[in-house]
């Protein structure tokens, strides 16, 4: 059944390469994820508990539905003609842009401090004090407060501002303060995914854009690398300070595919010991937590899951986990659909719609997740947050005001960066 499910991502992959969507389009994202997934689960499948036929069934449905949604998405999709000009397009808002980008910059040394408390007074760029760190939140509950909403804040200002940086409407200045802002906040969240959406956030914009092709997209993957390697060194995970080069390499490596394929092998297990379903109280969560809040309801289900040993222990479930504990095998189907998402907020991005160009690359990154866990309704009030900070950063202009606009404060940028 694993060739046969190899064959059919695979089979999806060239189909929306031969489709010709467009760079980073969400099929061949999503495509290409599950292709390797399974390819590597084929290599390491013996270091895992085995899974049923049964269960790779289900993954097969996904897939062919995942392919079916592409086919009807290629059907109904309506070209643009040719020379087609929106007749509005977004600028920085700059005034806000100022007040938020100082707002993350003025906070850092705050960040930095209750860091440092969490790690019990050792040095957070120790390894040491960043494992204490990591225990205080993903162990002992310990958060930010208020201040964990500057996380995928400062990935959002980063990524707008290097946007409009590549379209000289911003200072490189700026941009590189927002580079370096939204790089500590990275790294004091103390998880490799992170920095992966941050890369999310930032790399997109400039790939459907054209500013970023082949070779500066493989560079920057190199990048994102190197930042997963530098938080799997500093919490221990596969690499170590004593041991040799090679090593390292090969223990990061271990560690990554255990990263990645656990999870498929986790929601078997979990799956197998499902006898009722909840349906909705996982999917539902975000109503659910507002009514909470209000006294209306129970508190909602718990968004940190029990570990399993796979034998690798892991608490990830992939993405279909949500679904999978409120509607059983049906809820196998249920993030095929979601690609219809992806692709109406990447056909406005390509329009020209620049908006929406912020909104399918924050998309990008549950699509990318997926074989980690959900990042869908369990993020969804962080998407809500995405969603209005984007439309307060940016505002609307005719073509022609545009234009004025850009004339007439192109000298002044650089004085705008603080």
């Amino acid at each position: 059944m694993l060739p046969t499910l190899i064959l059919i991502s695979l089979s999806g992959l060239i189909i929306s390469k031969n489709f010709r969507f467009g760079p980073f389009n969400p099929f061949t994202v999503y495509f290409s994820i599950w292709t390797i997934f399974f390819i590597l689960f084929f290599i390491f499948q013996g270091l895992y508990v085995s899974t049923s036929t049964e269960y790779l069934l289900a993954h097969f449905c996904a897939q062919i539905l995942a392919i079916v949604v592409m086919l009807v998405s290629k059907a109904t999709d309506r070209r643009l003609p040719v020379g087609y000009i929106l007749p509005y397009k977004y600028e920085p808002h700059l005034p806000t842009l100022n007040i938020l980008q100082s707002i993350l910059v003025l906070s850092t040394p705050v960040v930095y401090q209750k860091a440092t408390t969490f790690a019990r007074g050792e040095s957070i760029f120790s390894v040491i004090g960043y494992m204490n760190l990591r225990y205080a939140f993903n162990e002992e509950g310990m958060n930010m407060g208020v201040l964990r909403y500057l996380y995928p804040l400062s990935f959002l200002v980063c990524a707008i501002t290097i946007y409009f940086a590549s379209q000289k409407q911003v200072s490189k200045k700026r941009a590189a303060i927002a580079v370096f802002t939204a790089i500590f906040y990275a790294y004091l969240a103390t998880g490799r995914t992170f920095f992966l959406m941050l890369f999310a956030f930032t790399i997109p914009p400039l790939a459907l854009t054209g500013k970023i092709k082949g070779k500066s997209l493989l560079i920057l993957g190199g990048v994102l690398m190197l930042f997963f390697f530098l938080v799997a060194s500093m919490t221990a995970k596969g690499t170590s300070t004593d041991a040799s080069i090679i090593e390292n390499a090969m223990g990061f490596i271990d560690s990554a595919q255990s990263y990645v394929v656990a999870p498929f092998v986790a929601l078997y297990m979990a799956f197998e010991k499902l006898h009722t379903f909840t349906g909705g109280e996982n999917t539902f969560r975000f109503i659910f937590s507002i009514l909470n809040s209000l006294g209306l309801a129970e508190a909602p289900a718990a968004l940190v899951r029990e570990y399993e040993y796979t034998p690798i222990i892991t608490n990830i479930y992939s993405v279909y986990e949500v679904y999978v504990r409120d509607f059983g095998f049906a809820g196998f189907l249920i993030p095929p659909f979601f690609l219809f998402i992806h692709w109406w907020l990447y056909k406005k991005a390509k329009a020209g719609n620049t908006l929406f160009v912020f909104f399918y690359a924050a998309s990008v990154y549950p699509l990318v997740t997926q074989l980690l866990e959900d990042q869908y309704v369990s993020l969804l009030s962080m998407w809500i947050q995405t969603i209005f900070w984007c439309t307060i950063l940016m505002r609307k202009r005719s073509q022609q005001q545009a234009g004025n606009f850009h004339n007439a404060n192109n000298s002044s940028y650089e004085r705008l960066a603080p």
